[in-house]
């Protein structure tokens, strides 16, 4: 036999037997009733959980046909129609839920922006007031600096004040010593004067005497 009869009929009998399959398989996996009822990917391991217990409840037989559970078509109508009811209670459950998350989130949304509003305006405000706070800071470290650089000034007027009332100071000192020294001089010749005035006083006594003396007193000298 060729390669390509032997592959014709290995691909005849896979044919077959899948299409054997079909006609056996008469049912529904669990997986299968799940996508009838429209689950969603993230719920479908509770949703395939709730089609277990479902079957449990209307005891329900499920057969085993290669590794598939199958429930038959008649039961999946009444586990559909016992759930779906329910999904879609659930489903209008959630959506006003959602429109309440909704509405909730509006509100949210709404109180958000009046904060943002109220920051920011509250940030303005703190803005404006720190503004004038450095204008006024600013006003003063002027204030201050004018006002050191006037101490600094009167701290030179001082020092040259000082330097000055030290060098009068010094001045009169002297001064003081040379009218002393002059009263002292002045003093020694009023002294010498006195002195003189009273050597003239006592010549002039004697010369007095002399020219009243007798002859005789003037040869003996016996005044």
């Amino acid at each position: 036999m060729s390669s390509k009869k032997f592959e014709f009929i290995r691909i005849y009998s896979k044919i077959f037997e899948d299409f054997e399959e079909r006609v056996l398989i008469m049912g529904k996996t669990v997986r299968e009733i799940a996508d009838i009822l429209g689950t969603s990917p993230d719920d479908l391991i509770k949703e395939k959980q709730r089609i277990r217990d479902e079957i449990k409840r209307q005891n329900i037989k499920v057969s085993k046909q290669g590794n598939k559970f199958l429930i038959d078509d008649s039961d999946v109508e009444k586990i559909v129609g016992v759930l779906r009811p329910k999904i879609n209670e659930e489903s209008s459950k959630n959506n006003e839920e959602n429109e309440g998350l909704l509405r909730q989130i509006e509100e949210l949304k709404k109180q958000n922006d009046k904060l943002r509003k109220d920051k920011e305006d509250k940030n303005e405000e703190l803005n404006r007031i720190s503004s004038k706070k450095d204008d006024e800071i600013s006003k003063k470290n002027e204030e201050i600096r004018r006002l050191n650089k006037k101490i600094e000034k009167y701290a030179d007027d001082f020092k040259d004040l000082n330097d000055k009332q030290m060098q009068l100071n010094n001045q009169q000192q002297q001064l003081q010593a040379k009218i002393l020294e002059q009263t002292k001089q002045l003093k020694d010749s009023q002294q010498k004067l006195l002195d003189t005035a009273e050597m003239s006083s006592q010549l002039q006594d004697k010369v007095d005497k002399i020219e009243n003396a007798s002859l005789w007193q003037r040869i003996t000298r016996k005044f």
